[in-house]
């Protein structure tokens, strides 16, 4: 049965790997090597930066380690499912491709040169082929971890039902809304929109490619981010169960009643979620937006999605109910 001690060794072990296989090529070629390396090239493919030859080694390691360090994530909201080991072994293939693929187009380029300036171009042929490349390396990942069967947990005993008469319809509506990200959200997302027009008409250091440009872009895309996870409508009925994000009901996030194997309410803390905002943990995923009482459902596979949401025991007695009928025959 697969643990979250396997998915540690596993990350363990393939961190590793990729630490120790970095320096292979590049120690080989050394000699063929200018120092300092050409390490970053324009939008036209031409050379417009440089770093030592350890320095360079020592950032192919680190973007490997974040890489790693992504899949592990993924790899934490539910290592018994095949989908997340899946997901875990895209993410380790696509960053094992693009971190050989960024070696290797480096070494290429800078092979056999005098001196950095004098490095290969870098254009977008070269550029295509490491993202393909990529992609089959992710593609080997997910169908690795998509072998072995699913570890299903059981649900708690005695998950509550609701009564519903035959011929009779049942919605259940429940809310919740956290203040403080609602003004967090407002705040950030009203100083990227003041700073949007002095970012398109004042002069540097204010453009969009200036050293403030992109950071006021980027406060307001946090702030529409932060804004649409203050609040949530959850919506139990037959088909299934949706979770509407933010004032607007957009983005929506559906389960079909087909999924669902069971639901029950469960206390929750942002502590055993892993913070606030939508979350992926040992628990699997938690929409968390104020701690206490959070509609859980488990999967078909075994995955389980919560909400923090008011009056969670009848939405889940509700949607108990509705897969006994078609759902059973």
């Amino acid at each position: 049965m697969a643990t979250r001690r396997s998915l540690f060794v596993t990350a363990g072990l393939a961190a590793s790997a990729g630490l120790a296989a970095i320096p292979v090529a590049p120690l080989a070629l050394r000699d063929r090597l200018p120092d300092p390396l050409a390490t970053h090239w324009d939008g036209g493919g031409t050379p417009d930066g440089s770093s030592s030859f350890t320095v360079w080694l020592l950032v192919c390691g680190g973007i490997w380690l974040v890489l790693c360090g992504a899949a592990v994530i993924t790899g934490l909201g539910g290592w018994g499912r095949r989908r997340t080991r899946a997901g875990f072994g895209a993410l380790l293939g696509f960053g094992a491709g693009v971190t050989a693929g960024m070696i290797g187009s480096t070494l290429r380029a800078n092979l056999d040169r005098a001196s950095w300036r004098e490095a290969g171009e870098l254009g977008g042929g070269v550029i295509a082929l490491v993202v393909l490349a990529a992609a089959a390396a992710a593609l080997v990942g997910w169908l690795i971890g998509m072998t072995g069967s699913d570890a299903t947990a059981p649900p708690p005993p005695g998950t509550p039902r609701l009564k519903v008469g035959a011929g009779q319809r049942a919605v259940w509506i429940g809310y919740v809304h956290n203040r403080l990200l609602a003004w967090l959200g407002g705040a950030l997302a009203a100083a990227g929109a003041i700073g949007a027009p002095l970012v398109l008409l004042l002069p540097e250091p204010l453009t969009p490619g200036g050293p403030l440009g992109i950071p006021l872009v980027t406060l307001g895309l946090t702030g529409l981010v932060v804004l649409a996870l203050s609040s949530a409508r959850v919506t139990v009925d037959t088909r299934g169960l949706a979770v509407a994000f933010g004032p607007l009901g957009r983005p929506v996030r559906r389960i079909p009643r087909g999924r669902i194997a069971a639901a029950w309410a469960e206390d929750r803390s942002p502590a055993e979620a892993g913070g606030w905002g939508y979350r992926l943990g040992p628990k699997g995923t938690t929409v968390m937006l104020r701690g206490g009482e959070c509609l859980v459902v488990q999967y078909d596979d075994g995955g389980r999605f919560a909400v923090s949401v008011d009056d969670a025991e009848r939405g889940a007695a509700l949607l108990n109910s509705l897969g006994e009928g078609p759902r059973a025959g």
